[in-house]
């Protein structure tokens, strides 16, 4: 599923020169697209490889901390209940997550 994104298939405008995206072990390792590195079979990680490894843990939990965020301020993104059938659909789900982004940075901002 992953190589029929558009992310793959148009990595070179999807992606701008310079950056990269993170992901789990599953995805494959491209120039774009950096994940874990994986414990060769028979053999370990280097300590380089092993601290990396952590340090993007510990990367993927602070993400995972930020989603729990969001979904207990806007418990409308628990459980998003909308139908996408069309293009359509799915942009008006896309700008309610944006909505709550924004919402959400501006109640961070005004606390402050």
């Amino acid at each position: 599923a992953f190589q029929a994104t558009k992310v793959v298939r148009e990595s070179n405008t999807a992606i701008p020169e310079g950056h990269w995206m993170w992901a789990d072990s599953a995805y494959p390792l491209e120039p774009w697209c950096i994940s874990p590195f994986k414990r060769p079979r028979g053999g370990n990680l280097s300590r380089n490889q092993s601290v990396y490894n952590r340090y993007l843990s510990k990367v993927r939990v602070w993400i995972e901390h930020a989603f729990a965020a969001l979904k207990g301020r806007f418990q409308s993104l628990r459980e998003l209940r909308l139908k996408i059938w069309n293009k359509e659909d799915l942009y008006i789900a896309i700008y309610w997550v944006e909505c709550c982004l924004v919402l959400h940075n501006m109640i961070i901002r005004f606390e402050e």
